[in-house]
């Protein structure tokens, strides 16, 4: 796999020569540390005076550029005209875009293709689309001429076999009728067991709980042919049933028929609700296995040899599924009816298939980890006995052959599409997926789609227009074939793929073990040829044109054989995702996963040397509209602990029109970040809290001391969904996969180094390491030779066909014998290195994550306290001889801190309110070891507890103005205008303060804000405050005797869209494009709800020194 190395040495000497941090720029910060927008023009409702207004807003706020993407997601037509992608009109629009954001220096990016599926488009022809294998059977008799027409496979556009495509779900579907296309790869026949016999040759009788089944069609390898079995009550089983005049002895099966996963199966899979029951009697019945659930059509499983009269296929009847989208569709999110399953193919076999080889040959998201049957007496084809034929049949399919004695099954093996088309784009812009393993294919649709491109920008592409392209996530299911598989096998592990290719349709091929290796090999390669054929060769294509990639991978579940370092190693900019909290799983927190997503593409950039680390960042799908600053933090946060450095919040959908607000969103996902959020004027101080964190963490290069392997043939949002890697507390981690260790490591000094310049002082293997490579295997040999220390259980095998096991055993004795190595806990290994934590957290209830950047002589940390509570902890810094300060990224301001240094550390104690997070920066020599910081004492100088005077934003439902005599939530107010009032009130007051004292600092304590508060003191605007506490200094805007206040309190859009619901409404304040909410839902509170008051904060005592 080619890597741009050779450039990445210079990157050590330009990261020394940067310069420290600067204040300026971090209280006002440089456009490369804004965040960056997705903005979806939806379904072609699309003004150059929205778009106009849309781009200087962002300009306004603060927004450093954005990345476009054509979608659909069901939206209706509004605007007069509806602009087709790449029509002229639409042209004309985007060259207006293209000039606008020159003109307002902000960074544009477009999506790589229309929707964001990942690369499909209308020109993407049939033949260059994704493709599967397909086969089909035909048994002969050896010593027997056989001449005729094999079977030709079928040519079905679909998931696996002859299986259709699925109808449109939530995100896409087909648009219109697709193509088929079908091509012939190889022929090759292999001699079967002598043991091996059809269904049909034992006359089973069929019966069921319900429905008609027979023989017949349960074992005719049609797999579109299923017919109902009847649901029975919830949590009884369902069943299909062969009965045999005496005992029989079956080794495996394979079944067609299960229970969808719902609309989220794509991510959490089918139910296990499956089973295999024998019995001899037909009364008594014995497990034999759960059928895994799985989202291919088709199930091959193992077993061990099981004698029985009675086998029994039961399917448990499981409750009835809701839509979690369903309502906002129009539709009902509550539970329908039970539903039975169609059942297509039942067939037992007597002699041994591969277990669920239909997912270990990349037809699902395999995971390394999952057990599985193998047998090592499993009855296996000999390799001497598949004989290739391909060049024996004829173009029509007619095959003329004596095969040798015995029994014969030719399998023709073709190739036809997927079907998979690029989603969620308009119907105008949506076409077939391309085909990611081939190369001239991928630079074919990607020259294409920049040529559109080019005539919609007028030329103007690269550094000075548009810049960048956007791969998302990948979500275009499967690819288990393409033309040229075959050669690139062979040249990648060494040997044929010809006679292992039975093993693709479930056959034993020299061995249970061997069939497994040849199955890893060839989902290797299919990985290898996805980052090398599609991302490597777009990146190729857009270099060319001067232009850059931002890259995402997998965000787990999906299928993906690729690996996400491979797939971002080159990327400009590696990318990754994270959801808010609820969204796509059930919970109060973040998912996992996102964090291992962000945590990959961080560990891209640190060891390659591209620095930035971006995300789509704070998605949504749940709550619309009701999202605000102090709400997102927390994930945003979270996303800057996991290593990010570069926010494109998700999203920001072009409005339009103005009359109509909130306006239009990414059907039920957001966020619903546009210019007609409420809150939207607002924005800036988040938006510079945002890119001041960014600032800072883009600044140097991260200390990280442990490198942590994952094994090979993994994703890392696959393996770490639930749980990150067991990396002990105080000491940072990246992830290393194969490629990593094979090309970018070497040794100096007893560290780690990369060509980015990163160094690490251990490397941990995973339990995946079990299984390793011979060559990932020999390059750990030659870096613990050059001294580097590893940590982990040695590896007991090689999962690929292409290794010598003798030499595989003789390394691993070798390497594990080294006293570099070792098999104790990382917390051990480390200690007795000498390297001590470098962030030790004492007395905190809540979790502080913390990163840790060093440039030049500064030290840069950033603490996050993970909870809604304030917390106080003392904390120890692996830092000594410098002075720390606060850098506090809401305001931009700075201060001293008390410190003591001792024992080569730094100590410090630290208060955090609730979900703060904030910088110690290390950069001036220390001249003394401990400093105490003067201790302030607060007292209440004023309170506003008199009645507020409070006017509303107009054109919201709300009167003018209103008096209140007490403060509290705008939904308790009996005028239904104020109680579902959504936007801004300003709330009006006076105070008497005596003659302020010299010594003290004045905040003004808002008590509870919902959701966002500008304060105005005698005038003066002070600024903005969006999170707890609601406090912000007035100091210097007060004066002697009678003081005003004004309060500018803006909520957000939930409740008035709960009062355009409600009956009896005719003329709506709001639109949007799907009816979030009822009239029933609940409110949110809103306003200022106190209590309001004047605090003075004065020194108790002198600074101390010693």
């Amino acid at each position: 796999m080619k890597r741009c190395l050779i450039s990445l040495v210079l990157l050590p000497l330009m990261a020394a020569a940067q310069p420290v941090p600067s204040l300026s720029a971090f209280r006002t910060p440089p456009a490369a540390a804004r965040p960056r927008v997705w903005w979806h023009w939806m379904n072609g409702n699309i003004t150059k005076e929205g778009i106009t207004k849309d781009l200087e807003w962002m300009k306004r706020v603060g927004i450093g550029g954005f990345q476009n993407f054509d979608a659909s997601l069901f939206t209706p037509s509004v605007t007069p005209k509806k602009l087709v992608f790449m029509t002229p009109e639409w042209k004309e629009a985007f060259r207006h875009t293209t000039d606008l954001a020159k003109r307002l220096g902000l960074e544009m990016a477009i999506a790589g293709s229309p929707g964001w599926s990942v690369t499909g488009g209308p020109w993407v022809p049939a033949s260059d689309a994704m493709k599967k294998y397909v086969w089909s059977e035909t048994r002969v008799t050896g010593g027997q001429p056989f001449t005729g027409k094999l079977p030709q496979p079928p040519a079905t556009t679909g998931k696996f076999q002859n299986v259709p495509i699925e109808s449109a779900s939530l995100i896409g579907g087909p648009a219109h009728e697709l193509p088929t296309y079908y091509a012939d790869a190889a022929v090759v026949a292999c001699r079967l067991p002598d043991t091996e016999k059809p269904m049909a040759a034992f006359s089973p009788r069929v019966s069921a709980s319900g429905g008609t089944f027979n023989v017949a069609e349960l074992t005719d390898g049609d797999l579109a042919n299923a017919r109902l079995l009847p649901p029975v009550e919830v949590g009884q089983d369902m069943w299909i049933q062969y009965e045999f005049d005496r005992p029989q002895t079956f080794r495996a099966f394979t079944i067609v028929g299960a229970s969808g996963g719902g609309p989220l199966a794509e991510f959490n899979g089918a139910p296990d609700n499956r089973k295999l029951n024998v019995s001899d009697d037909g009364v008594n019945f014995r497990d034999v296995v759960v059928i895994r659930g799985s989202t291919v059509p088709q199930t091959t499983m193992n077993i061990p040899p099981t004698t029985a009269r009675f086998f029994r296929f039961t399917f448990t009847t499981l409750p009835p599924q809701g839509n979690p989208f369903a309502a906002l569709f129009g539709g009902s999110a509550a539970p329908g009816k039970t539903e039975g399953v169609p059942v297509a193919e039942l067939v037992l076999h007597t002699t041994d298939r591969v277990d669920l080889f239909e997912q270990k040959s990349g037809f699902s998201p395999w995971k390394e980890t999952t057990s599985s049957l193998v047998k090592p007496d499993a009855e296996a084809i000999p390799v001497a006995d598949v004989v290739d034929l391909t060049t024996k049949m004829s173009p029509d399919g007619t095959l003329n052959w004596t095969p040798p004695p015995g029994n014969w099954v030719i399998v023709r093996l073709g190739y036809s599409i997927t079907g998979r088309q690029n989603h969620p784009a308009s119907p105008e812009a949506t076409g077939l997926e391309v085909d990611k393993l081939d190369p001239v294919a991928v630079r074919n649709y990607i020259d294409t789609y920049l040529d559109l491109y080019r005539d919609a920008t007028g030329g103007q592409m690269g550094a000075q227009g548009l810049e960048y392209m956007v791969l998302d996530s990948y979500e275009a299911g499967h690819m288990t074939w393409t033309k040229r598989l075959p050669d690139e096998f062979a040249r990648r592990r060494g040997y044929a793929i010809t006679p292992w290719l039975p093993v693709l349709t479930g056959r034993v091929i020299g061995s249970a073990d061997a069939s497994e290796k040849f199955l890893w090999d060839f989902r290797k390669t299919i990985g290898e040829l996805i980052v090398d054929n599609h991302y490597e060769v777009i990146g190729d294509a857009l270099h060319a044109r001067g232009m850059k990639r931002y890259t995402e991978s997998h965000e787990g579940g999906r299928i993906y054989l690729a690996d996400g370092m491979d797939v971002k190693s080159r990327a400009d900019i590696p990318m990754s995702a994270m959801w808010t909290p609820g969204s796509l799983t059930p919970g109060p927190d973040e998912e996992v996963r996102s964090e291992a997503d962000i945590r990959e593409a961080a560990s891209v950039a640190h060891i390659y040397g591209q620095n930035l680390v971006a995300a789509e960042s704070m998605t949504a799908s749940r709550e619309a509209f009701s999202w605000h600053p102090e709400k997102l933090k927390r994930t945003a946060d979270l996303e800057l602990a996991s290593g990010l450095n570069r926010f494109v919040i998700h999203t920001s959908v072009h409005q339009p029109l103005d009359d109509k607000k909130p306006g239009f969103s990414l059907g039920p996902f957001g966020q619903y970040f546009t210019r007609h959020e409420t809150w939207a004027e607002q924005a800036k101080p988040w938006v510079d809290y945002l890119s001041r964190s960014c600032y800072l963490l883009q600044q140097g290069r991260p200390v990280v001391d442990v490198l942590y392997y994952y094994g090979e043939n993994n994703n890392i949002t696959q393996l770490f969904t639930r749980k990150l890697p067991d990396v002990p507390a105080g000491y940072a981690f990246d992830f290393a996969n194969a490629s990593v260790l094979n090309e970018a490591l070497r040794v100096e000094g007893g560290k780690l180094v990369t060509p980015g310049g990163q160094s690490y002082r251990l490397l941990m293997l995973d339990s995946s390491a079990r299984t390793m490579t011979l060559p990932v295997l020999r390059k750990l040999g030659e870096l613990v030779g050059a001294g580097m220390h590893v940590v982990g259980t040695r590896p007991e095998r090689s999962p690929s066909l292409s290794d010598d096991p003798t030499e595989f055993a003789r390394l691993v004795n070798q390497i594990w014998t080294n006293p570099s190595v070792s098999v104790k806990s990382a917390e051990v290994v480390l200690n007795e290195m000498g390297i001590r934590k470098d962030v030790d957290i004492q007395g905190a209830k809540n979790k502080i994550l913390y990163v840790h950047r060093q440039v030049a002589d500064t030290d840069i940390y950033w603490l996050d306290n993970r909870g809604e509570n304030p917390e106080e902890a003392l904390v120890s810094f692996r830092v000594t001889g410098k002075v720390p300060e606060r850098w506090h990224p809401e305001t931009g301001q700075t201060e001293k801190l008390t410190y003591q240094i001792k024992d080569g550390r730094t100590y410090i104690p630290l208060r955090f309110e609730s979900w703060e997070a904030y910088f110690i920066v290390f950069r001036d020599k220390a001249t003394v070891a401990a400093y105490t910081r003067p201790v302030l004492t607060e007292s209440t100088a004023a309170r506003l507890e008199g009645g507020w005077n409070v006017r509303f934003q107009e054109g919201r439902g709300a009167p003018a103005q209103a008096r209140f005599s007490t403060l509290g939530s705008w939904t308790e107010h009996a005028d239904p205008g104020i109680k579902y009032f959504s936007g801004t009130a300003t709330y009006d007051n006076t105070f008497e303060l005596p003659t302020p004292g010299k010594q003290a600092t004045y905040v003004l304590d808002l008590g509870d804000v919902r959701n966002i508060a500008e304060v105005v003191v005698n005038g003066r605007a002070l600024g903005t405050v969006w999170k707890k506490p609601y406090r912000i200094d007035i100091t210097n805007a007060l004066k002697t005797g009678r003081n005003t206040v004004q309060v500018r309190v803006t909520n957000v859009w939930v409740n008035r869209l709960i009062g355009d619901a409600q009956p009896g409404v005719t003329s709506k304040i709001t639109y949007t494009v799907l009816p979030f909410y009822r009239a029933d839902s609940p409110l949110l509170p809103s306003g200022l709800l106190g209590p309001v008051r004047v605090l003075a904060a004065t020194p108790a005592q002198s600074a101390a020194q010693r």
